[in-house]
């Protein structure tokens, strides 16, 4: 699946390597109780939840924007050929070269390849299989990864990790670093004259959120994995069983959420399909979410 949209001088693409229902929702978002979503099932079925099997639905993607002498990719799924432990994650195979030369933006055009965090379904399309080497998909890109985040996973596999996080590290990260053009991102850092980097930890100690602001357009953030689901915008205090600092990653949800509806900012959560956004509006104490 594919969806784009204009936004000002820029085109905005989400190409879809698949939507499912993939995750148990109790299990995925702990503290949310069956009763609490068989209440709002009206308006989650079926594009976020099923009752039927308890499944959210989760979209596994990539954004491009493109922008005059700019092609940037933010997050890059998944990938190909990559050994996971999730079944619906493990040995993909998609035709991702055809789908990015297909809205002008093949794997060699593109100029800067944005990372949220470095969990494994973010990072995949940063390499691909030559010759039975892990090699840079965008060849000619600068990648961007969050600062601490890279600090903390090379940790992590420097002291043994190869199972959950390393694979991903060991596949799609590391061999960026050790070939390709990098660079590393800390809060506040602009990046492509677009997009400036926000501090978002919890979900990832080192998660970083991305602002775009153009000419007569509303801010659009990408906002990694601070949501998985429209349910933790009416209970932000709700983490994702991946949540790594939960204490952390409410408060920053909090945070984004409130940030979103003063400034009617649209966010672009990265499992959610579509481009229509998010957008916030405050309620008491609370929030609403509405859908473009």
């Amino acid at each position: 699946m594919l969806y784009s949209r204009r936004i000002g001088a820029a085109d905005l693409f989400q190409i879809t390597e698949f939507t499912g229902p993939t995750h148990d929702a109790l299990w995925m978002l702990p503290g949310l109780s069956r009763e609490t979503l068989d209440a709002h099932a009206a308006w989650l079925n079926p594009g976020f939840w099923l009752p039927h099997t308890n499944r959210l639905i989760f979209t596994m993607q990539l954004f491009v924007l493109k922008m005059s002498d700019r092609i940037i990719v933010v997050d890059t799924g998944v990938g190909n050929h990559k050994s996971r432990r999730a079944d619906s994650q493990n040995m993909l195979n998609t035709p991702m070269f055809d789908w990015l030369e297909g809205i002008g933006a093949g794997p060699d055009e593109v100029t800067h390849v944005v990372q949220t965090h470095l969990h494994g379904d973010h990072v995949g399309w940063n390499t691909h299989v030559v010759d039975g080497r892990w090699e840079p998909f965008f060849q000619n890109a600068t990648y961007y990864f969050p600062a601490t985040d890279f600090a903390v996973f090379q940790s992590r596999y420097e002291s043994g990790e190869r199972d959950l996080y390393g694979r991903a590290f060991a596949d799609s990260v590391l061999p960026i670093v050790e070939t390709a053009s990098t660079r590393f991102v800390r809060d506040g850092d602009t990046i492509a004259d677009c997009l400036v980097a926000q501090a978002a930890p919890g979900h990832t100690e080192g998660q970083l959120t991305y602002s775009l602001r153009l000419a007569d357009e509303p801010e659009y953030i990408f906002s990694a994995d601070v949501l998985h689901s429209p349910m933790q915008v009416l209970f932000p205090e709700i983490n994702s069983r991946w949540c790594e600092l939960p204490e952390v990653a409410g408060k920053t949800r909090r945070a984004l959420l409130h940030h979103a509806a003063k400034n009617a900012a649209v966010l672009l959560p990265a499992h959610a399909a579509g481009l229509g956004g998010w957008q916030i509006a405050g309620q008491g104490d609370g929030f609403l979410v509405q859908f473009a």
